[in-house]
């Protein structure tokens, strides 16, 4: 057998033993992210609908106001739960190219909670998992190279914040939480509101932009940042919202570019496209 041979079988089987470690992570994953779903679910008996929203409609600053009464039809339900699949592109590097992202978000309306679960795939037979979750006001980042090899499983203050943030940010596809009892609101003028979540742990507000239609178009505030080796910085973080679509009786967007700015320059990390949207649907998909 020449040298060649020889590399080739060893890559061979190198490729087949990656493969089936790959299958087992993936099964082994799946197990935990159902039983992190089930958990966040476990706890949701309050739900939030018309009730609440004629209870603190007139306390609204105007433009959320407006959001609302475009955002929430007559037919939407009350609801405790929602779940979402999205498709889009991603990045983790101004100079890095864009990649596809899979992904499915499972939500809690009236406590702040969610499990999102993300493949993006940068290379032939080769994919990376991210896992992000809130529960209990507390965040966790976990990241795998094919489900398997643990490159990242973050935690602490700053995760707990960032995630809160994302989760304010996120309540666009279940607008009822914004009446909920966590979150508070200021006036800023006709277009703009500024939210803050009341739970324990580091300060958490975000702005809102709502357009003259009633459409929530942005939101920003200062989010912590990975650096690298446990260092976290306080960073500018906005997302946009567009291509507004009805489901179940709320009509939210379903395009979002989400960015950090950094040094006053725009680096654009994520772009998300939802295609389902389900409320008070207890189980994965």
């Amino acid at each position: 057998m020449t040298i060649l041979a020889v590399i080739g079988a060893i890559a061979l089987v190198a490729l087949t033993f990656g493969l089936v470690v790959g299958i087992i992570g993936r099964g082994r994953s799946r197990s935990r992210v159902s039983v992190e779903i089930s958990t966040l679910f476990s706890g949701t008996a309050t739900s939030i609908g018309p009730e609440q929203l004629a209870a603190r409609y007139h306390g609204l600053p105007e433009p959320v106001r407006r959001y609302l009464h475009y955002a929430i039809s007559a037919k939407a339900p009350a609801i405790q739960t929602a779940r979402l699949k999205h498709d889009g592109f991603f990045r983790t590097k101004p100079t890095q190219k864009w990649l596809a992202i899979r992904g499915e978000e499972y939500f809690t309306v009236a406590v702040p909670g969610f499990v999102w679960n993300a493949t993006v795939r940068p290379a032939p037979l080769v994919w990376i998992e991210a896992r992000d979750l809130l529960r209990s006001g507390h965040g966790n980042m976990l990241v795998k190279i094919n489900s398997a090899i643990t490159i990242a499983d973050a935690k602490g203050p700053e995760l707990d914040q960032g995630a809160s943030l994302r989760w304010l940010a996120e309540a666009i596809w279940f607008p009822y939480a914004f009446v909920g009892d966590q979150v508070r609101w200021e006036a800023i003028d006709d277009h703009f509101a500024r939210a803050t979540l009341i739970q324990p742990g580091l300060p958490l507000a975000a702005t809102f932009e709502v357009d003259n239609e009633g459409q929530l178009t942005k939101m920003w505030s200062d989010r912590y940042r990975d650096l690298g080796k446990g260092q976290s910085v306080l960073t500018p973080w906005v997302a946009e919202c567009s291509e507004y679509r009805t489901f179940s009786g709320f009509r939210v967007p379903t395009a979002v570019d989400v960015a950090w700015e950094i040094d006053q320059q725009r680096f654009s990390y994520a772009r998300f496209r939802v295609t389902t949207l389900e409320y008070n649907v207890a189980d994965r998909f």
